[in-house]
């Protein structure tokens, strides 16, 4: 797979995941949502505050995929190992910590309140996994990157 083809292929995916994004967003969360409160009427209080959380996670996740478009668009141009891109990929990697954490954090609040299901947790301790490992790759390839665009320049000082 060339350059060319590999950031298009990187593109597509990132078009697609912000249209499921915002697909689940706007659309399946607040029914979602509502089809819990029909349930659990009790449960009015959270519709809100948990709708306006998903969407700023999702405000997250959809920063991420931008990022990672303007790498691919930088991969097709044969841009790859720059300090942009590097910069790029430690800010994916702040994006995925601050995600996770948020994830976390609100795993404890529903604790608190009694309201975390096992599944619930268990589907957070994943989330929070992937999250993790997300943040820890972005984080080491923004490190790679760094270096080959130092090595990068200092080659074309010398030829």
């Amino acid at each position: 797979m060339n350059q060319k083809s590999l950031s298009v292929w990187l593109r597509v995916i990132c078009a697609v995941g912000m249209l499921c994004t915002l697909f689940l967003s706007f659309m399946v969360m607040p029914m979602l949502g509502r089809a819990i409160l029909y349930e659990y009427e009790e449960l009015a209080w959270l519709y809100w505050p948990c709708l306006i959380f998903f969407w700023l996670t999702a405000a997250a996740v959809l920063a991420f995929l931008v990022l990672v478009w303007l790498i691919a668009r930088d991969i097709g141009r044969d841009r790859s190992f720059t300090l942009v891109n590097a910069r790029r990929l430690g800010a994916c990697s702040v994006l995925a910590l601050a995600d996770t954490l948020l994830y976390v954090s609100a795993g404890c609040v529903l604790m608190a309140f009694h309201l975390a299901h096992f599944a619930l947790i268990v589907l957070g301790v994943i989330l929070c996994a992937v999250g993790a490992a997300v943040s820890v790759a972005c984080a080491a390839l923004s490190h790679l990157t760094r270096k080959a665009a130092d090595m990068q320049s200092e080659n074309d000082l010398t030829v």
